[in-house]
């Protein structure tokens, strides 16, 4: 083994280790929530994306604590410390110019193998070297007290890294990711790494080049890091990260064909021509089926998932005294549908920041005669507490006796793509007494938006006995809807207690 020019034994030595594992840790965390929100623009902001995160983080930060092991063995000084504080810091501040030069090409390798192609080329080698750390210093500490207590040293180095981790996890989910963008997050992260390593090469008295070689390293990579800005389009009006998303309103066209589209992170939520506020997205406008019925009012309506407010406003021109209700998550989005969907023109559209669940559970006493749900979390990823039979139960509960439930899923109507469908009127049909499908995109083995009516009433005196007349809206409604025997049969009821839908998306996405 080499030996140290001056072998660690001061207090003041073992103050820094702890320090340096409590802020390692606590930078891990940040790294690998912040680093969800560079991958959901791309890939989706859904389990898939969650999955192949975490998994590649703690196998390279296994990978780490291997490494660390050994290396400390050979290098027993603090500069080995320095340097692998230093190596995850530069790669830290290079994160946000790599991801915006090479994250779309990962997409070549679909949702799943993509997020985890990009999750190991971004993230894994500066996870390794903060893996490494903990290892490195529960031996240098040991050293410190001439290896009498190696016990304590490792108790107190897994400690100080654990509490790290809870306070970055914390720190991350109810502070940062709400006041700081993720490139100045990043950005902060590596500084506070380079900081810790500069500090390990001061306390060995000979490191002075390494430090200010690690300066001068820092002072390029943190410059880089901090130009890397995504340049909008051309038709980009506003872009902003909000805790859940990130936001994008674009516009195209011209007058009286333009087209105002919202999109959360990489999948549009919904869109309205901005001179009138019409709806331009063709599932949009089936909220209109309960008008089907002779003599149909509206008087109050929920919409589960805001998207572009489009649907909510036709439903107040509509019913100008009707009360229109939305849950939307994301607080944000209704900043935005102020502004830029004409949101604030509708007195009488409430939009409530929080889960739907939730809002049904504290609204107990209140019902709707048209309750639409279009929540989404991702590309094609439902979540998951808002398709099961004990949701459905609490919407059916929340609607008046003539009420209806209107569901938007993107799934396809037949073929080995049509799994999700077959579970979602499984679960439906253990609630609900009649359920309706109508396919709106044409092909039913395609992935489509696909509505799903669903109340007490039976309509299909209403979709096969009754005419309409060509190029009505009721008419190209009703052509889209899908009879018994061309639905897929034998799906799973979806529980709280038992919920596959992840799974199934999943595995439809691998099929395409």
């Amino acid at each position: 083994m080499s030996k140290p020019p001056q072998p660690p034994s001061s207090a003041s030595i073992r103050w820094f280790l702890g320090a340096a594992c409590f802020l390692a840790g606590a930078a891990m965390m940040v790294i690998e929530i912040c680093a969800f929100r560079l991958l959901a623009p791309i890939f989706g902001n859904s389990v898939y994306t969650w999955t192949a995160l975490i998994g590649v983080i703690l196998v390279a930060f296994s990978a780490g604590g291997f490494m660390g092991g050994r290396l400390v063995d050979r290098f027993t000084h603090l500069r080995l410390l320095g340097w692998l504080l230093a190596g995850s810091a530069i790669l830290t501040y290079l994160i946000p110019p790599l991801h915006l030069g090479f994250g779309e090409h990962f997409l070549t390798s679909g949702l799943i193998g993509g997020s985890i192609m990009a999750s190991v080329f971004f993230f894994a080698i500066p996870g390794a070297l903060l893996g490494a750390v903990s290892p490195a210093a529960v031996r240098l500490y040991s050293l410190t007290q001439k290896d009498t207590h190696v016990g304590a040293a490792a108790g107190t180095i897994s400690m100080l890294g654990s509490l790290g981790s809870f306070v970055g996890t914390f720190l991350s989910g109810f502070v940062l990711l709400s006041h700081f963008g993720v490139r100045t997050i990043f950005i902060g992260c590596a500084t506070l790494l380079v900081l810790l390593a500069l500090m390990a090469f001061l306390l060995e008295k000979l490191q002075k080049k390494a430090a200010g070689a690690l300066v001068v390293s820092a002072l390029v990579a943190g410059f880089i890091g901090s130009q890397a800005r995504e340049l909008p389009g051309k038709d980009v009006l506003h872009v902003e990260e909000s805790f859940y998303h990130r936001i994008e309103v674009s516009e195209s066209g011209v007058s009286p064909h333009k087209q105002r589209m919202l999109r959360l992170d990489s999948t549009p939520e919904g869109a309205m021509n901005p001179d009138d506020g019409s709806l331009v997205m063709d599932y949009q406008h089936y909220w209109k089926l309960p008008l089907l019925k002779d003599r149909p009012q509206i008087h109050s309506a929920l919409f589960i998932g805001a998207g572009a407010f489009g649907m909510p406003e036709a439903v107040s021109r509509e019913f100008p005294e009707a009360t229109v209700d939305v849950a939307e998550i994301d607080p944000r989005v209704i900043e935005v549908g102020k502004k830029y969907f004409k949101l604030a023109e509708h007195q009488r559209v409430h939009a409530y920041p929080g889960d739907a669940r939730r809002f049904l559970n504290e609204h107990r006493e209140k019902k709707w005669d048209l309750i639409f749900g279009d929540a989404y979390a991702g590309v094609r990823s439902i979540p998951s507490h808002l398709v099961t039979r004990e949701f459905f139960q609490l919407v059916a509960d929340h609607l008046t006796p003539e009420g209806s439930f209107v569901m938007n899923a993107i799934t396809s109507v037949q073929g080995p793509r049509s799994e999700l469908l077959a579970g979602l009127l499984a679960t439906l049909r253990a609630v609900f007494p009649k359920v309706e499908v109508f396919a709106v995109q044409g092909p039913r083995t395609i992935a489509q938006n696909v509505i799903i009516l669903a109340s007490r009433q039976d309509w299909s005196p209403l979709l096969t006995d009754r005419f309409y007349a060509e190029g009505t809206w009721q008419k190209r409604l009703v052509a889209s809807h899908v009879t018994g025997p061309q639905l897929p049969a034998g799906g799973t009821v979806f529980t709280d207690d038992f919920n596959p839908v992840d799974r199934i998306i999943a595995r439809s996405l691998l099929l395409e």
